[in-house]
């Protein structure tokens, strides 16, 4: 063999194994990684209950319709503050009192709908974009957060410097008590 013989040889050779190398690479690349598959089936959440939603006396007093106007009332000013456009963080500022939240949370408790037109302008993106589950769980750690930490025994004047509630809290009750009749039972 001629060394332009051998020289031809050496040069297939090594074209034969970068090529080699280069579809390893490939084939590497292109191996699909092992994936944990988590099912999408979720568990039905039923409905909060509302037995164990205990009112003080005063709000417990309050007839259906005038329990409405001021509801109407509270929720007005929460459209004025916008909270459709807050971050995350503005949204867990504390603002809301018990008193307020009582009133909004008996709604629910004597099973009244609050009618909300045109929510998407209304409500944060968060609340839009959750499940009917995600909903009703949010709902329940309200109730229990109310049930934990608000003495329904104290006075309309009291329960009125209470500021434990956020107005992530209170828009979730607002958004639940708008959709939570046509979530099923």
């Amino acid at each position: 063999m001629s060394n332009l013989s051998i020289a031809i040889v050496l040069v297939i050779l090594i074209i034969i194994v970068i090529l080699l190398i280069f579809v390893i690479s490939l084939l590497k690349k292109e191996k699909p990684e092992e994936k944990i598959i988590v099912s999408n089936v979720e568990e039905h959440v039923y409905l909060p209950e509302t037995y164990s939603l205990h009112l003080p006396i005063g709000i417990d007093k309050i007839g259906k319709n005038q329990l409405q106007d001021i509801v109407k009332k509270i929720f007005e000013s929460y459209k004025y503050f916008d909270y459709q456009k807050m971050n995350m963080h503005e949204l867990e500022k504390k603002e809301w009192h018990s008193w307020q939240i009582s009133l909004i949370l008996k709604l629910f408790k004597i099973n009244e709908e609050f009618y909300i037109s045109n929510q998407k302008s209304t409500f944060h993106s968060f609340l839009l974009n959750s499940s009917e589950n995600d909903i009703k769980n949010l709902m329940r750690g309200i109730i229990k957060k109310y049930n934990n930490y608000v003495d329904i025994n104290k006075s309309k004047d009291d329960l009125s410097k209470d500021y434990i509630w956020t107005n992530r809290d209170t828009s979730i009750i607002f958004y639940f008590l708008a959709n939570y009749k046509k979530y099923s039972k």
